[in-house]
């Protein structure tokens, strides 16, 4: 049977942090576990979060699939993530999903297990809705394209076999500081994956809902936002790095 792991670094996120356990433990496919990585966040956004997981304990008996790691440093999104996918078994299909989204159809990953079983894929993203709306930036792929010289398709759900990254070098993650990607995680992890993939699928039905602050098509404003933009440029500029020493010697 298909495993999935969800990823899921979270900072401050007692808000929106049960209705992401909700879309998970509400899942059809029960063959699932979580791993959420808190980002030193507020003391008291911890201890909102560690009494909302143990109420998700009480009621559902699921906790025992989840666990947590609690930052004493912050780390930023790509560390955090690669540490998430360093606890996967190399067959696991890890699930990339953020603490302030969550899953918008409770057979998400009965579909995904179809997919990976019918069509031996290795990585497969979906459709999602933008907030409360219908917009979706996710389509498919054309066969053989380079992911870093084509427009970023592949934005949620982004879900892979473990294995793919095993071994990639350190560099691809990396910044035009040489640090650790820290805001365009997404493509930072995802682009590399893409590119050492045999088959990769597009799923059409939406499977995430992806919250964002910047309505109305607005995007790139904030400072965060445009320093995001400046990583995730750079990265696909640099394009894939096949030579150096593999991430999970430098990262820990």
């Amino acid at each position: 049977m298909n495993k999935f792991v969800f990823v899921c670094p979270m900072h401050n996120a007692s808000e929106t942090l049960p209705r992401l356990l909700h879309s998970i433990h509400g899942q059809s496919n029960k063959n699932w576990r979580l791993i959420l990585i808190d980002d030193v966040s507020k003391n008291g956004e911890r201890r909102e979060c560690q009494e909302i997981l143990n109420s998700f304990q009480n009621f559902s008996g699921g906790n025992h699939r989840t666990s947590v790691i609690w930052n004493i440093e912050k780390k930023w999104e790509v560390a955090n993530v690669l540490k998430g996918i360093s606890m996967c078994d190399d067959e696991d299909i890890v699930c990339r999903i953020d603490a302030d989204d969550a899953l918008c159809d409770l057979d998400a990953l009965a579909l995904l297990d179809v997919v990976y079983s019918q069509t031996n894929c290795e990585a497969a993203w979906s459709a999602h809705r933008w907030g409360l709306s219908d917009k979706n930036i996710s389509a498919a792929m054309p066969e053989g394209a380079d992911p870093y010289k084509t427009p970023w398709v592949s934005s949620h759900l982004k879900t892979f076999r473990k294995r793919l990254i095993n071994g990639i070098p350190y560099e691809n993650f990396t910044n035009m500081n040489g640090e650790l990607v820290r805001r365009a995680g997404d493509q930072a992890i995802y682009l590399p994956v893409l590119h050492n993939t045999n088959k990769r699928l597009f799923v059409q039905r939406a499977l995430y809902s992806y919250t964002i602050d910047e309505q109305g098509g607005a995007v790139y404003q904030t400072a965060d936002a445009k320093f995001q933009k400046d990583e995730a440029d750079f990265v696909r500029a640099r394009g894939y790095v096949s030579s150096g020493k593999p991430w999970e010697t430098v990262v820990k």
